[in-house]
């Protein structure tokens, strides 16, 4: 938040250097020229010099390039600048001080009409500019503490130069020629209060910039305040001074009519701010009372606490709950209701969640537990949720007991272990019965292949007839005894993994390409298939059986024609296999997808009955579902759904 808040004052941060280079290069341009008028802002009163003009651009160069390449932690070139600047500073005050003349001041031109220091820069502003080149490459650097220097050090240029500018304005010599410290060009000033003022903002959160940017109701209150008393100040301070120069008023009505004029200015603006506080502590108080209300008419069990864990505010299903009265519980200590043996736990958890305060859930993945007034244990789930208050964080606490989710769960978790016993035992009893009528239907199938072998004479044509009936029934009897068990075993050992639905019916049209050319279908894949998680063996299996019916329920004197396609819905895809066969009567639709439901006669269509049972257990095994729209003579559309699942 901080970084995003200091590149917001790019902007003014370059149109302040942009403009105080155009002052410094329009003074120079003046000393070029021998304008006197460009030189000195205000007829009559000191120019700024060559030396602090070069210094400006120096020192706006300086913080544009740092401002550019900020996010790369500033430009050497900065660093560089500065340095100049402060040399030259430094050089220029030392003179002063050590009483000497090092010629510095006439490298290009003498400042004649400066009538304290003829031909040199002011010390004063030779001084703020040593400041500013210290604090412009401190500003650069990554220690906290050293830039909080920096700032308050451009906030001392910022009030000399605004002292100064007092001065010019007020027409009042003593403030800006009384000494050498207060010596300074009304541009210089001007330039130094804009350059001060708009290097503070690289670090707009440190100082007394932080009071003005800051987006906080006391920031807020200090900008309106700041610059309602500055006008204030200003205009009453120009009366007086005005009073004072035309004796308007004798010396004491002057002192006594300011004095009453800032009390009814400062009276005004106290009575502007507190309206407008007083209107937000009245919003607070009414978004406190909201809260309250939201946490008394909470459906489950809310109780705020500070760090020290004392209890400061419960709702009713808090008392019901507990059993204990809300006088009883606000200002004692949570842990009253965690049983004794989970305190040490609880304190360990405190100090984690304070330290690094979040939304933390408890009870859903571990056992956690409260007590009652009377003493008994009940599970619970907990979530902990850090406010911010006025005395620091808080910690709103909502509590659900889940004894009744417990128990139902410990039901669910017993009926679902003897679910899976009965699976077993079914699975292993459609083994064994499979097994077991096997063998009878072998043991017949052999025997009417001896009796054929073995008393080929003794057959006649009608006991032959019999024997291959009777062998025919054997057979039916044992393909759907093996079709009982695949049913039975379908899914059984399935792996999900990423299936390209486009090789699956690649594959499938391969292995059934005998019929394929036999009946001369035609298979049509109409959309682009989707590339999804799902169970490929059964995948496969499902648009096998589709396919294979849709050949085989088609009229022999017509050539199958069938379309494949899918689209994606919300949350699945659904796929079509749709053909030019038989149809189906809309009463049977339902009847078709039960095992061994049967709708035409074996010896028009073979099967059994089991092909479509299969597929709505491997749609249902997918989170989907299969249903038939069709009409007799018409055709059939089988659509299926599946969950888009996700890796």
């Amino acid at each position: 938040m901080m970084v995003t808040t200091a590149y917001k004052y790019n902007f003014p941060i370059i149109l302040t250097g942009i403009f105080v280079i155009f002052i410094a290069v329009t003074v120079m341009t003046g000393w070029l020229l021998h304008l006197d008028a460009i030189q000195s802002l205000l007829p009559g009163h000191i120019s700024m010099h060559f030396n602090s003009a070069i210094c400006f651009i120096l020192l706006s160069v300086a913080l544009l390039l740092y401002v550019k390449y900020r996010n790369r932690g500033g430009h050497r070139l900065t660093g560089v600048l500065s340095l100049i600047v402060f040399l030259v500073g430094a050089t220029t005050f030392s003179q002063k001080i050590l009483h000497s003349d090092l010629g510095i001041d006439y490298l290009f031109f003498k400042n004649h009409n400066n009538p304290y220091y003829p031909g040199k820069m002011s010390p004063l502003t030779a001084l703020c500019l040593a400041i500013m080149s210290i604090s412009t490459f401190g500003i650069s650097l990554n220690t906290n503490k050293y830039k909080t220097v920096c700032q308050f050090l451009f906030h001392f240029v910022s009030v000399v130069a605004f002292i100064v500018l007092i001065g010019y304005l007020y027409n009042v010599p003593s403030l800006y020629n009384l000494s050498y410290y207060t010596t300074m060009a009304c541009h210089t000033a001007v330039a130094l209060l804009l350059l001060s003022i708009a290097a503070s903002l690289i670090n707009p959160s440190l100082g007394i910039t932080g009071i003005f940017t800051g987006k906080r109701m006391g920031n807020v209150m200090a900008r309106r305040l700041f610059s309602q008393i500055v006008v204030a100040v200003l205009i009453i301070g120009y009366l007086r001074i005005l009073s004072h120069r035309y004796h308007w008023l004798s010396a004491d009505v002057g002192i006594a009519f300011l004095i009453v004029s800032f009390i009814l200015v400062s009276l005004f603006l106290i009575w502007k701010k507190a309206n407008i506080l007083n209107k937000l502590e009245v919003n607070m108080e009414i978004a406190q009372e909201n809260f309250r209300i939201g946490v008394e008419s909470a459906p489950y069990a809310l109780i705020l606490s500070d760090e020290t864990g004392r209890i400061t505010q419960v709702n009713f299903q808090t008392e019901k709950l507990y059993g204990y009265t809300s006088e009883e519980l606000i200002g004692k200590n949570i842990e009253m209701l965690i049983p004794k043996e989970l305190h040490k736990h609880y304190r360990h958890d405190s100090e984690s969640f304070f330290t690094s305060p979040a939304v933390v859930s408890l009870g859903i993945d571990d056992e956690v537990y409260a007590n009652t007034k009377n003493g008994a244990w009940f599970p619970v789930e907990i979530v902990l949720t850090p406010i911010t208050t006025q005395n620091g964080i808080s910690v709103l606490a909502s509590v659900t007991d889940v004894t009744s989710r417990k128990a139902n769960e410990a039901i669910i978790k017993n009926q679902v272990k003897e679910l899976q016993l009965k699976n077993q035992e079914l699975e292993h009893f459609n083994y064994i019965a499979s097994h077991d009528l096997q063998e009878p239907l072998r043991t017949v199938s052999n025997y009417i292949m001896l009796l054929e072998e073995d008393y080929p004479e003794q057959i006649n044509d009608e006991i032959r007839m019999h024997l291959s009936t009777m062998n025919s029934a054997v057979s039916r009897m044992s393909q759907l005894v093996r079709s009982l068990l695949d049913f039975g075993r379908l899914g059984k050992n399935r792996k999900l993994s990423l299936t390209d639905c486009c090789s699956i019916i690649t594959n499938v049209k391969a292995d059934l390409n005998g019929l394929i050319k036999q009946t001369n279908a035609v298979i049509t894949i109409v959309d682009d298939m989707p590339v999804l998680y799902a169970y490929e063996t059964e995948m496969r299996q499902l648009f096998q059986n589709l396919i294979n019916n849709a050949i085989k329920f088609t009229d022999k004197d017509t050539a199958p024609q069938i379309n494949i396609g899918c689209k994606k819905t919300k949350g699945f895809y659904e796929f079509y296999v749709s053909d030019n066969g038989i149809g189906i009567d809309p009463k049977h639709f339902n009847d078709i997808f039960h095992i061994f439901q049967r709708l035409n006669k074996n010896e028009d269509y073979e099967g059994y009955g089991i092909g479509l049972a299969n597929c709505r257990k491997i749609a249902e095994m997918h989170g989907g579902e299969i249903w038939v729209e069709s009409e007799l003579g018409k055709g059939s559309t089988f659509k299926f759904k599946i969950l888009n699942f996700k890796a």
